[in-house]
């Protein structure tokens, strides 16, 4: 498939996670925009089928939960063609509260959404280091704003990663690099699929694509989408907990 003119910041991206969902489409979308694309993620059989339906896209097989498996990547990849943009949105996700909060699972989604980025981060800022210039970025969730009912397992790892990317800003900024924090609303994912409440101002994969990648155009530090969620969740953020609390029991009824 034929890619377009490149008019972004970037000439190269790799995506982790690339294998459903937003990543997934977005590194269909970068390889569209004439970018160099390298996609990661667990499962090969997905990254495979989009390096045969693109000529700039590469399939990179890696495990976020192994640190190693990180490294190797990083240094097939090199530091003289290392991508220009890259873009940790591996993750893993049970919705539900009390019901499905126990060690295993906390852990699980703590080894992949969380310790994955750690290990990303790891791995990939020596060498933008040495090379003085990179942008990296992080999808977390809106869910990382407050504590969201049917998220006791997945909300806590986003918090996180919010939270990380918060502290760790100003070096980056010391270092002359630009990182980024997307947090998205409901997108229609396989994740989301599992979901039995109703997602109000639920995004296509597509849609959310674009606005990750027009976000980070601009350099911003944070990208959040769908704008009227966002408003409503930013104004929930702001209450004290005695409103907060019989609000979001409204919302969860």
């Amino acid at each position: 498939m034929g890619a377009q003119t490149n008019n972004l910041p970037w000439r190269s991206m790799w995506v982790i996670g690339a294998s459903s969902g937003i990543g997934q489409a977005l590194a269909e979308l970068g390889a569209k925009r004439g970018l160099d694309v390298v996609a990661s993620a667990r499962r090969r059989e997905p990254l495979e089928q989009m390096a045969e339906s693109y000529s700039n896209l590469t399939a990179l097989p890696l495990d976020v939960s192994d640190p190693a498996s990180v490294s190797a990547a990083v240094d097939t990849l090199g530091v003289d063609n290392f991508p220009e943009l890259i873009v940790f949105c591996a993750g893993t996700y049970v919705p539900g509260g009390l019901e499905v909060l126990n060690y295993e699972s906390a852990e699980h989604h703590f080894k992949v959404n969380y310790l994955g980025a750690v290990a990303t981060l790891d791995a990939i800022v020596p060498v933008l280091k040495k090379r003085a210039r990179g942008h990296v970025a992080i999808v977390s969730s809106l869910t990382a704003y407050r504590g969201l009912p049917k998220a006791a397992v997945y909300g806590p790892t986003k918090a996180a990663l919010l939270s990380l990317c918060e502290t760790i800003k100003p070096d980056f900024d010391k270092l002359g690099l630009d990182l980024s924090v997307v947090n998205p609303g409901f997108v229609r994912t396989p994740m989301t699929d599992k979901n039995e409440f109703k997602m109000p101002f639920l995004m296509e994969t597509e849609e959310a694509a674009e606005a990750t990648l027009d976000g980070l155009a601009k350099k911003q530090f944070e990208v959040t989408f769908p704008a009227p969620l966002v408003r409503r969740l930013r104004f929930l953020r702001l209450l004290p907990y005695s409103l907060y609390f019989k609000a979001i029991g409204r919302i969860s009824q």
